[in-house]
């Protein structure tokens, strides 16, 4: 066993001291407001990055008081603001015994590769589910909150709520779940085509549907030809084709009809930007730049830098599949347009986003050390640290 490794009975520590996190932050709000009707509290704001970096999540208490009050000053109804923990008043740091956890955890999983990592990480999300359960017995017994109070565990995807209520809770305040549920079952049911055909349609309506945005696009990149198909068919009269550039993108398949639909937009001079800017990405992440770089003097600026920068960001992340790191072509372009060098250190500056490169990306990076362009000299620098620290 790794030294860094954490045993059940650390698991259980931790969690332990989460179910005193989330009542020491409903107890310091009531300090604050004596008489309020608590009915909630919930861990939200998770972060963690694969192989790297995991951090403790924000807590935030929610009151009927505060709740009235947040939504007269807002566009959001009562109901809307009720769990978003991200609008309530009140949001208790971090602490320096929070931030501990959080590292030892860290430490765990980067002990091992990047799917002991995700077990681990899968594992710390976890605890504050389970907390969440202890906080709430204990909490109502002291009977400082408002009758129905609850505790959570609120990620982005809401996967861990289930982990923290009843079902008898989790159909009576989020009813939503239980239809995304039977709505995915029917979903995963269907042949591949039919599939992504449906999922396709629930991703471009113009009103959210049961199933979230960031599942339907999830499910989409894991049916590969069939997405593919799904988006060519769509993205010419989507209201969003931006999202159809970027699936294309991610499924990694370059298709001589991907490419030709990519490229009509990106040439589509009515469209907005953000349409061009992704075709002319997904072009460049396809292995096609020299399509984007065809229209360099009919495309807006910011549309053309999108496409050169497009390879080299954590969007690359994302991707079922990608292409080895390269940086023939940026320098290619840099060379045949130099006005473009000044923009691209701006485009690629430090903090908007780098991609992380595999091991064998790595000798690609150290010969880009050697680079006459500083924009690809100081993005293969950085890849190199954050992949020896990683």
């Amino acid at each position: 066993m790794s030294p860094d490794a954490m045993t059940a009975a650390d698991w259980r520590a931790l969690e332990a001291h989460i179910a005193e996190r989330y009542a020491e932050a409903v107890h310091a709000y009531l300090a604050d407001h004596p008489g309020e009707r608590v009915y909630g509290v919930a861990s939200h704001v998770f972060y963690g990055e694969t192989g790297g970096v995991i951090a403790w999540p924000g807590l935030a208490v929610g009151s009927q008081e505060s709740l009235a009050a947040a939504a007269e000053g807002s566009s959001f109804s009562p109901a809307e603001l009720r769990w978003s923990p991200a609008d309530w008043a009140f949001q208790l740091d971090p602490s320096e015994a929070d931030d501990a956890w959080a590292a030892r955890a860290e430490a765990a999983a980067r002990a091992g590769d990047d799917a002991h990592w995700e077990s681990v990480y899968e594992r710390f999300l976890r605890a504050f589910a389970n907390a969440a359960t202890q906080a709430k017995k204990r909490l109502r017994a002291e009977g400082a909150v408002a009758p129905g109070f609850l505790a959570v565990a609120m990620d982005e995807a809401w996967e861990l709520l289930p982990l923290s209520l009843t079902k008898a809770e989790l159909e009576r305040h989020f009813p939503e779940l239980g239809e995304e549920a039977q709505e995915l079952a029917r979903l995963e049911a269907l042949p591949a085509p039919e599939r992504a055909a449906a999922i396709g349609e629930l991703l471009d309506a113009y009103t959210p549907g049961v199933v979230s945005t960031e599942d339907a696009e999830r499910l989409l990149r894991g049916l590969g030809e069939a997405s593919v198909d799904v988006a060519l068919e769509r993205m010419p009269r989507s209201h969003r084709r931006w999202q159809w550039a970027k699936l294309l993108a991610d499924l990694g398949i370059p298709r001589d009809d991907a490419i030709d639909a990519l490229t009509k937009v990106l040439r589509a001079k009515k469209l907005p930007e953000p349409d061009r800017a992704w075709a002319a990405a997904a072009l460049a992440r396809l292995g096609r730049l020299d399509l984007v770089l065809a229209e360099a003097e009919r495309l807006p600026r910011t549309v053309l830098l999108r496409g050169l920068a497009a390879p080299y960001t954590s969007f690359r992340d994302r991707a079922v599949r990608h292409l080895p790191l390269n940086y023939a072509p940026l320098e290619a372009a840099l060379a045949e347009h130099p006005e473009l060098a000044e923009a691209m250190l701006d485009e690629l500056r430090p903090g908007s986003g780098y991609c992380t490169i595999e091991p064998g990306e790595a000798a690609t990076a150290r010969a880009a050390l050697d680079s006459p362009f500083e924009v690809v000299r100081r993005h293969a620098r950085t890849v190199l640290e954050d992949a020896r620290s990683a």
